[in-house]
């Protein structure tokens, strides 16, 4: 988890327990990522009583009063328009992912290390969170020079190396990965009317299925089975994966490889 940013390291803040600073910076990721919080969210995550969780959610509004307003119809408090981050700092979504939101959706492999600003990060996270569409600067992998496009994203996905948002390229006319580290810039942003249903490949689950490589000895395949945890008795395993996901897993598992088995431990066959 992120520590206090030196910026931001106050008198006030430096008399905070480390408990409480947990407690505060929890506050922040509710805010930065479900884009609102109700005292359950301190009482349940860290056992404290309703009296405490008040006392936190004042002394957060006193040290930074323009970052969150209760809002009564929702009785809940929600990040204010120009709320940012001061306990945290985000540049991946890996510490977000146990936190479960219903608005906005996320799936992956293990985690990834590659980075993208927070600022992207925050403003793509809000853009998801709220239906937007947002003008961004992408440097595509086909393109020399970075280009601007609106996009309508409607959730994230990693490939086990980077995260990507699932988005509507409005520029292309389709739904596609763009990888979060490859934004730029981004400017603009206005109501989407992209329903996320229509990413048939993204609500589409494919059956896979994973073996150890049977070119290798019996206890090689066993060894193999037991680090992917496959099951001895059929060294085989079937998974469901994305079908918008199946591009990164066969890359991942390089099918030029299959003449050498000891580089492709693992085949992956995709079932029709």
């Amino acid at each position: 988890m992120s520590n206090v940013p030196n910026k931001v390291a106050s008198p006030k803040t430096r008399e905070w327990s480390l408990t409480v600073m947990k407690r505060m910076q929890h506050i922040e990721r509710c805010l930065f990522w479900r884009g609102e919080l109700q005292r359950a969210d301190l009482i349940n995550e860290f056992g404290i009583n309703p009296i405490q969780a008040a006392k936190d959610f004042r002394a957060y509004m006193e040290q930074f009063p323009g970052a969150m307003v209760y809002r009564a119809s929702i009785r809940r408090y929600v990040p204010m328009s120009d709320f940012k981050p001061s306990l945290i700092s985000p540049t991946t979504l890996d510490e977000f992912v146990e936190m479960q939101s219903t608005s906005v959706p996320v799936t992956g492999w293990p985690l990834p290390t590659r980075n993208a600003t927070p600022s992207v990060l925050q403003v793509m996270v809000s853009a998801v969170r709220e239906h937007q569409m947002i003008e961004v600067k992408y440097q595509s992998m086909t393109g020399e020079r970075p280009e601007w496009r609106w996009l309508s994203p409607h959730a994230f996905a990693s490939d086990d190396e980077r995260w990507h948002v699932r988005a509507y390229c409005h520029t292309r006319g389709a739904f596609r990965d763009f990888v979060l580290g490859r934004i730029l810039e981004t400017r603009g942003l206005k109501g989407s009317e992209v329903r996320h249903e229509d990413d048939l490949d993204w609500h589409t689950q494919v059956d896979v299925l994973i073996m150890p490589n049977p070119n290798l000895a019996l206890d090689q395949r066993k060894a193999i089975a037991t680090e992917y945890q496959i099951p001895h008795d059929s060294l085989e395993v079937m998974l469901k994966v994305k079908k918008s996901m199946l591009f990164y897993l066969m890359s991942k598992f390089d099918l030029a490889n299959r003449g050498n088995p000891a580089a492709q431990q693992l085949f992956v066959t995709i079932l029709k």
